[in-house]
């Protein structure tokens, strides 16, 4: 039987969107616009809202030289990222530092990810007379400088009313910020947030993120209210917040309707039958989302009767043997989730759930423990065990693996502790079928060398590999002697990222990778972190690789080494 074949320009525009939606924004782009002006106008919203991730150094160059130009009137937000195209920010400003306002006259909203300090202040001065960007977000910063802060709010003459800055190094600015509506910021520690209070009186959304230890009791008795905030979310862990703390915080934002909190407290006043909290809470709330890390001296400190029937239901996760409580309302609504393996049999349905992305620990679990965890959190994204704290090589309770869902929104696993878990590993890549970045220590993927149906499933998922130094006390560092088994088992990959600190010099393994990888195409970018003797390619990066790997001069490539952040960058 003949098989019929189709013309891709038969289909409908209706098919033609159904299949861009497999497709990054920037493919589509760079795929179909200028074909016909049928196609142009069927793209037309990709060309509105562009995300210029994952493409390789030659794509980018003909979307900056030959369709940016093109649609750059109709472009309303636009995110620029090095953190895949690992030299994107640099490329872009070079084609358009001078003439953003020209080339982006309607531009409303600018996303800036993993750029340095450096890199971020040169940038910002290049936004200039763009008279409809009033939103910024600018997250995973690289390094830090002080004055950043600073420097976003007065970019643009002033003009933004909306700003994500995710560092919390960077100073607070020294005046009053009418401008600022929507704020969405860390800081470093509690003692900087009634400042920070008082710089923004005209905010109305406004989500803080304390990161460091505070120890002084809080106090905003000199605060003027902020008469016109309605959302505000704080996440501060690393206090123990007093019940009369809150009480001052919330006679100054007595507007306040939608009101999140993520907090640490000793105080029995949160836990008990009185319930006192919900007596000070801002006249207007609508929507009460809270969470509570409590440690407590007895369990009978906790009424969890008085909790459940409370005006907004919270539910209590005891860990008896860490004497601690997570109370969080129901359903869950914040994307982070944090909690220990006994925690979680007392979990809620996972109805209850349906809002966690991120599933964090810092207490040293095996990946099998967060198991009965993320079988409620069926929309998690997210994966991370962050801890070295255990020096053996595999848990100190060995946990069954309990049968799992299927994980359609997972896509990134951290496994920065020492221990043998691809079996664990393995059954997450079975029932997560869009898995495709492993952040992983080294001494945490050796052993995976050896298990053929684990590598057979690593090479069919992952696209971004960052392997992480291992742990002082692992014995074996990561060589250029163990690149070969990444080509043989990573066979799909995208974007490679090695941190060899305290170990082999960034240009032995340099070149060991790329000269082992010229064959698999599909490489897109690499970045070494560690240390190097190397003139030259601190000097010229670039010349450097032509002079010494296969690359030529006429490649479509670019590199260079970060002083700042002690990184080697290659994009291809």
């Amino acid at each position: 039987m003949a098989t019929q074949v189709s013309s891709f320009l038969v289909l409908p525009d209706e098919i033609l969107l159904e299949i861009y939606k497999y497709l990054l924004n920037a493919h589509v782009l760079y795929s179909f616009y200028g074909l016909n002006e049928r196609l142009n106008t069927c793209i037309t919203g990709y060309c509105r809202h562009i995300s210029l991730t994952d493409v390789t150094c030659n794509q980018f160059h003909h979307l900056c030289r030959s369709i940016l130009p093109e649609i750059g009137f109709q472009i309303r937000s636009l995110l620029i990222s090095n953190c895949r195209s690992v030299l994107q920010g640099k490329i872009f400003s070079q084609y358009f530092s001078h003439q953003m306002s020209t080339i982006f006259p309607n531009l409303q909203k600018l996303i800036l990810v993993c750029f340095t300090a450096d890199e971020l202040d040169i940038f910002l001065n290049t936004l200039n007379n763009l008279s409809n960007l009033d939103q910024i977000e600018i997250s995973d910063l690289l390094s830090d400088q002080s004055n950043l802060f600073q420097h976003v709010i007065e970019t643009n003459n002033n003009r933004f009313t909306s700003i994500t800055f995710k560092t919390s190094y960077s100073d607070l600015p020294t005046y009053s910020c009418l401008n600022i509506l929507d704020l969405n910021i860390s800081i470093q520690t509690l003692d900087k947030l009634p400042d920070l209070l008082s710089f923004i009186p005209n905010i109305r959304r406004l989500n803080i993120n304390i990161d460091e230890i505070s120890m002084p009791e809080a106090s905003f008795d000199n605060l003027s209210p902020l008469i016109f905030l309605n959302y505000f979310f704080l996440r501060c862990y690393n206090h123990f917040w007093l019940l009369a703390e809150l009480k001052s915080l919330f006679e100054k934002i007595p507007a306040v309707e939608c009101l999140s909190l993520q907090l640490s407290s000793q105080d029995n006043c949160f836990v008990d039958s009185k319930q006192k909290i919900f007596d000070i809470l801002p006249q207007n709330i609508r929507e009460f989302n809270f969470s509570l890390r409590y440690f407590y001296d007895t369990i009978e400190e906790i009424d969890q009767n008085a909790l459940i029937r409370s005006r907004f239901p919270i539910i209590c996760l005891l860990d008896e043997n860490l004497q601690q409580a997570i109370l969080h309302t129901i359903p869950y609504r914040f994307p982070l989730f944090n909690i220990s393996y006994p925690m979680a049999k007392q979990m809620s349905t996972y109805e209850n759930y349906k809002n966690i992305e991120m599933f964090y620990d810092y207490h040293g679990m095996a990946l099998a423990e967060t198991f009965p965890i993320i079988s409620r959190c069926r929309r998690i994204k997210e994966i991370a065990i962050q801890s070295y704290e255990k020096d053996d090589e595999s848990p100190s309770v060995q946990q069954p693996l309990i049968s799992l869902p299927y994980l359609y929104y997972l896509k990134r696993i951290w496994l920065l502790h020492s221990s043998r878990e691809y079996n664990s590993l393995k059954t997450l890549l079975q029932i997560a079928p869009n898995l495709s970045e492993l952040f992983i220590a080294f001494d945490n993927l050796l052993p995976i060398f050896d298990d053929k149906d684990t590598c057979q499933l690593l090479g069919n998922h992952i696209i971004h590999l960052l392997i992480l130094r291992s742990a002082p006390t692992a014995p074996t560092p990561i060589t250029e002697q163990y690149v070969p088994y990444l080509v043989r088992i990573f066979t799909h990959l995208r974007h490679l990222q090695i941190d060899v600190t305290n170990g082999t010099a960034i240009e032995l393994i340099t070149l060991a990778i790329i000269n082992a990888f010229k064959e698999q195409t599909q490489l897109i970018s690499l970045v070494v972190e560690g240390q190097s003797s190397c003139n030259e390619l601190k000097s010229n990066a670039r010349k450097w690789l032509i002079d010494n790997t296969y690359l030529t001069n006429d490649g479509n490539f670019d590199a260079e080494f970060k002083e700042q952040t002690n990184r080697f960058l290659l994009w291809m």
